[in-house]
């Protein structure tokens, strides 16, 4: 489970420097439309300069930027969003313009929230019916405020959120995960009490110590050592250990967090998305990874030594 090093609070400078840099890669209407050539590839720059009505200068220049800030990158068939292109593009085109397009439900939502004489349930629930009836993200139940798109940065933000997701999930969880943590475990015991169905995916050998260590902890209370043994005996539990290059979680098909690693394979940040499309990217994802598991060599552990 997720597990993370604690940031100092505050942004970071070198952040900041990058989101200049991808901001001021988009800020004109060449760059924009060249992103959202590349969506689905781009395989003759002489018919999208042509289509577009750009001269080779502009269209390349624009083109330079969006490489050097990782949005597009050069294929052997010609030029492709890269991930991060992808999330980039899902923010302006799928999300931003949505919300452009209801700027005016949007400000009703913001005086709603101003409003003394609601309550903050009362706020939720007429708000979430705004934004609902045109399929725009209104104020989030998990959240509780108008946010769309989530940037994790800190430990105790990223915690509170994966148990609050699983606090609120009511059909399926999918969670893969290259890290250990005991604070969430009541939570899947919860969800698994609520006839949830969960799979997880463990995915670092390095943590197995620590899972390890959690173990034993595990060993002074016998209420949950029964409660685990049910979890791992249920056919609605499904656990398996992979080969993880990230930790990410699918809730109900319809919420998703995952983490961006540094090149060494450590934390940097996360994303938290509300959209069902992206839901079902990363439920195709986990499905993959699944079915080139393993068994998970700590749940046959504690099998072994808590024998019925």
């Amino acid at each position: 489970m997720l597990e993370l090093d604690e940031k100092k609070e505050g942004e970071s400078p070198l952040l900041i420097k990058d989101m200049e840099r991808i901001l001021s890669s988009l800020a004109s209407e060449d760059a924009l439309k060249i992103l959202h050539e590349a969506k689905d590839g781009i395989t003759s720059s002489t018919e999208i300069i042509k289509k577009l009505g750009l001269t080779q200068k502009r269209y390349y220049a624009k083109l330079k930027l969006l490489i050097e800030t990782g949005l597009i990158e050069k294929t052997d068939k010609g030029y492709n969003l890269t991930f991060l292109g992808k999330i980039i593009y899902e923010i302006l085109y799928r999300k931003l313009e949505k919300m452009l397009e209801n700027k005016d439900r949007i400000a009703l939502i913001d005086r709603l929230n101003k409003a003394k004489s609601l309550s903050k349930e009362e706020k939720e629930q007429i708000a979430s019916s705004i934004s609902i009836k045109e399929k725009i993200v209104g104020y989030s139940a998990t959240l509780s405020g108008l946010k769309p798109v989530e940037v994790i940065r800190s430990f105790k933000d990223l915690i509170k959120l994966v148990i609050a997701l699983l606090e609120n999930a009511n059909e399926e969880i999918l969670f893969a995960s290259r890290y250990t943590d005991a604070s969430i475990v009541e939570s899947f015991l919860n969800a698994f009490k609520r006839g949830l169905k969960i799979f997880c995916l463990w995915g670092d050998k390095k943590e197995f110590s620590q899972r390890i260590n959690l173990l034993r902890i595990l060993l002074t209370n016998p209420g949950v050592i029964r409660n685990i043994r049910e979890l791992l005996d249920s056919p609605n539990v499904k656990l398996r250990y992979a080969d993880l290059p990230y930790s990410f979680a699918v809730i109900d098909r319809k919420f998703v967090i995952f983490e961006v690693v540094n090149i060494d394979g450590s934390f940097l940040y996360g994303f938290f998305f509300d959209n069902e499309e992206i839901s079902e990217t990363f439920v195709h994802i986990f499905h993959e990874l699944y079915e080139k598991g393993e068994k998970d060599p700590f749940a046959q552990l504690f099998m072994t030594k808590f024998k019925v």
